[in-house]
């Protein structure tokens, strides 16, 4: 292993002219800039008019002062940079690119994945080639072009993206950001149940679909403009496929297009799984905690400043106070629809009775309550399985099933 170090000055810059290999950058306390590569020659690691200028043929690892301002040129496989806090430049990765704690960021071209978490200033893009995850922006995030999925949440600021594949998006609108997003394939949207926006909708798949406590209904049309609340913040959906958008804590319906005649101990089954759902949220409250205690810990081997440190411990302690409220409220809202629905379908099947409707269908509930002890989700799982068992016994079509299935997408 070759290391080379550089006592840097005041508000250090560096430039990195090209990595053929990876590059990691990370920040540190100290003013140095320590470089560690396998390559013994044809590196480049030199100040001139107060730049660090870096060049290496291979693979190497870059420690650097916190405050750097970083101009990236060009990378040929993966780039991470993380506990940085000055302005960052990068123009071309050739593989992905990963930020964790940096500083504003502009990014022209990335040849697969992009993933950054907080970014404390603006994030912007360029042309991704790869999907895109994004969390906790403090600040305005922008890409032109993304080649595969866009997943993004918690960004302070206004949002404009272009995604070849689908969108899923948590945003909370500011009244003087505007939001645009651009889909290929679907775009699924949570927003606070108090939006107040005027937003506009195109769809390719002719299906708009809103899950509001006190709005709830879905729209067969390409085109659709919709205010809610006192209006005010701009939005935009353009998606090749279907548009849902959902209040975060907005309770989800069920599809009455079908009539559907249940027999069986209603009761026992939503015993079965409310259990299992508690189970499964208790398991992943664990493994958040287990995930937030691990970061917690390498944020503190990490060197950050005293009060970067204590401003991300606060998030995460944040995150993860918000996480089980979220999760007991769920578990709470799930039960309580539940019974609901299971009430609602033995009533229906009552009425349905009583006509004597050719509508009427007979499922073993045994059965479905013994798969139901294998699923990974459970009101889900069930009626997946009410679906495939309607469609088995030619009670529904092949294209009624669908059309089922899409609607329960949206509960």
């Amino acid at each position: 292993m070759v290391q080379k170090s550089l006592e840097l000055g005041a508000t250090p810059e560096i430039f990195v002219e090209q990595v053929a290999g990876e590059l990691h950058i990370k920040g540190w306390k100290r003013s140095q800039a320590l470089l560690k590569t396998t390559c013994e020659n044809e590196i480049i690691f030199e100040l001139s008019d107060k730049t660090l200028k870096i060049s290496c043929p291979e693979d190497c690892i870059l420690y650097a002062p916190h405050d750097s301002k970083l101009n990236i040129q060009q990378v040929g496989k993966h780039a991470r940079l993380q506990a940085l806090e000055g302005i960052t430049e990068i123009h071309n990765i050739g593989g992905g690119l990963t930020l964790r704690d940096v500083g504003a960021t502009r990014v022209e071209n990335v040849g697969a994945e992009f993933s950054a978490k907080r970014v404390r200033g603006d994030l912007r893009a360029g042309t991704i080639g790869g999907g895109v995850r994004v969390r906790d922006i403090d600040g305005q995030f922008a890409a032109d072009s993304i080649g595969g999925n866009l997943r993004l949440s918690d960004v302070s600021g206004g949002v404009s993206a272009v995604a070849r594949g689908s969108a899923r998006i948590e945003i909370s609108p500011v009244p003087w950001q505007a939001y645009t997003i651009t889909a290929g394939g679907n775009i699924r949207c949570h927003a606070p149940e108090d939006l107040n926006a005027e937003i506009t909708f195109s769809s390719g798949a002719q299906k708009i679909q809103l899950s509001f406590p006190n709005r709830s209904e879905t729209i067969r049309e390409g085109l659709y403009n919709a205010e809610f609340g006192e209006g005010g913040t701009s939005i935009q959906f353009n998606a090749g496929g279907k548009i849902e958008l959902v209040g975060l804590d907005a309770d989800w319906d069920s599809d009455d297009s079908f009539d559907i005649h249940l027999e069986g101990d209603f009761s026992s089954m939503a015993e079965s799984i409310t259990r299992q759902a508690t189970e499964q949220i208790e398991a992943q409250l664990g493994s958040l905690n287990e995930h937030l205690s691990g970061l917690s810990k390498t944020l503190e081997e990490a060197g950050l400043p005293a009060e970067r440190s204590q401003e991300i411990h606060q998030r995460l302690e944040q995150a993860r106070l918000k996480a089980t409220q979220r999760a007991q409220a769920a578990a709470e809202r799930a039960q309580a629809n539940l019974e609901r629905k299971l009430a609602a379908a033995q009533r229906k099947a009552v009425r349905e009775t009583r006509k004597q409707s050719h509508k009427s269908f007979s499922i073993d509930m045994d059965a479905l309550q013994s798969a139901a002890k294998t699923g990974t989700d459970p009101v889900s799982d069930e009626e997946r399985l009410l679906i495939l068992k309607m469609l088995q016994d030619n009670s529904i079509s092949v294209e009624q099933a669908e059309e089922l299935l899409s609607a329960l997408e949206g509960k």
